[in-house]
């Protein structure tokens, strides 16, 4: 049986200040960044993950890039297509 597991982005300033972001690239703020940190630990604990796929905005492949180091994976796909809404 295959499990998928969807994982938002860590909270960037922008997310902190109310701003919509769609495909505006900003980045993980610190907070964001041990979000993604502390899931990468419980991640580590459930283990069997096998691929990583984020999309291209630096605050979702910077969360992916958290995560996968620390599951020791690399990020298979940087995909635009599971970008958020352009609004």
């Amino acid at each position: 049986m295959t499990t998928i597991g969807l994982v938002r982005h860590g909270i960037t300033d922008w997310n902190v200040l109310g701003r919509s972001q769609g495909i505006s690239d900003i980045p993980l703020n610190n907070l964001g960044k041990q979000q993604a940190s502390a899931l990468a630990n419980r991640l580590v604990l459930e283990g069997g993950w096998d691929v990583i796929v984020t999309s291209d905005l630096a605050r979702a492949k910077e969360t992916g890039q958290i995560i996968a180091a620390k599951l020791n994976l690399s990020i298979n796909v940087f995909d635009k297509r599971i970008r958020e809404i352009n609004c």
